[in-house]
């Protein structure tokens, strides 16, 4: 863990003695958060630890009435105004309590916490790192059906995978996404989606923040990495796109929903009784919710399929609703939720870039 910390410290946000980093954690990734305070100290950065529990997390927002919730926490924005730099050490340790939150909590909390954070942190340009690790937990794998160990080993395996190999394969993709207008994505089940992505920039992943991020708004990382991602022109959406990899959410599996578009809004948004749960989160909630907000493609040889990071998957095609001005578009925050597809085919302008969930042109 300690070479872990170190690597995301010193390459993945580059953190400096001139930073100021928050490092949020549960309890059970204690070590790990410990490990990137210390390494932040050994780079005479300053450093503060930000624990959160189940039980804290419940009563948050159980008790707390629907309005406050709706509001920016006063410490959490003044963690973000305080902060240069920020890592977040996964979270619950047990996802059943999420099912515990009623959706209409669920929603207000996502309003005030993109209040707290989402606006001060761009104004300000902080660094942010999401470690996909502290994730692992057992009662996380029970619930989702998951086997510990093969979980563990593969996200240490797609961890592992350099920056530079991400950033190669990514800015080939990229460069056909940022020149490119029509995009169409097809697949199994029913999947036939066009929309334009004319001239919105392409953002690639590949776990580090250098200049060239700082620069064009680009930064967010995650470990494991892996993916390039573009917001598509908000009202240029039409077709279906039914999902095809089972998705966990908030202590439940979704493996069945199919959203259908008309010039870029949502006109139909069904699925199985856990997608159902998530649409009354999504009706509760503001912000352009009801618009296509994202397209990315997975760029990671040693992620798989059948976790929580679908997305980075060699060939995987993501879909995302709400929010977007992180990348390039126009959606207002308040809701945003992503599913991916398998084995899909991806055209722009006619060429093919991705047939039966393969990359043909990185």
């Amino acid at each position: 863990m300690s070479k872990l910390a170190a690597n995301l410290v010193n390459n993945c946000l580059r953190i400096r003695s001139s930073d100021n980093v928050s490092i949020f954690f549960y309890p059970h990734s204690t070590a790990i958060a410990e490990d990137l305070a210390t390494e932040c100290f050994r780079v005479g950065a300053d450093a503060i630890l930000v624990a959160y529990t189940d039980k804290f997390y419940e009563a948050y927002m159980k008790l707390l009435p629907v309005e406050s919730l709706r509001q920016p926490s006063a410490y959490c924005r003044g963690l973000t105004e305080l902060s240069t730099a920020q890592f977040w050490v996964g979270a619950a340790y047990d996802p059943s309590v999420y099912r515990r939150i009623p959706p209409e909590r669920m929603a207000a909390t996502s309003e005030g916490e993109t209040a707290a954070h989402y606006g001060p942190s761009r104004e300000r340009k902080v660094r942010s790192l999401f470690l996909e690790l502290g994730l692992v937990t057992r009662p996380r794998a029970k619930v989702y059906g998951f086997s510990y160990p093969v979980w563990e080993r593969m996200l240490r395996a797609a961890s592992a995978v350099p920056a530079k190999k991400l950033r190669t394969d990514g800015k080939k993709v990229a460069a056909i996404l940022e020149t490119g207008d029509d995009v169409r994505v097809t697949a199994d089940d029913g999947t036939n989606l066009e929309f334009s992505v004319r001239g919105r920039p392409a953002f690639i992943y590949d776990g580090v923040v250098d200049d060239e991020d700082i620069a064009s708004g680009a930064l967010d990382a995650s470990i494991p990495a892996g993916n390039v991602s573009v917001a598509p022109i908000e009202s240029s959406a039409n077709g279906t796109v039914a999902f095809n990899v089972p998705q966990p959410w908030a202590g439940r599996m979704i493996r069945k929903m199919v959203w259908e578009f008309k010039d870029g809004k949502v006109t139909s948004f069904t699925g199985d009784a856990n997608a159902l749960a998530l649409r009354k989160e999504w009706d509760a909630s503001g912000g352009d919710k009801d618009r296509i907000g994202g397209l990315s493609i997975g760029l990671n040889p040693r992620a798989k399929f059948g976790f929580l990071s679908n997305g980075l998957v060699r060939g995987a095609v993501t879909i995302g609703i709400g929010g977007n001005e992180a990348e390039g578009g126009t959606n207002k925050p308040g809701f945003f939720f992503s599913q991916s597809l398998q084995g899909a085919a991806v055209e722009v302008d006619g060429k093919p870039i991705l047939r039966g969930g393969k990359i043909l042109v990185a």
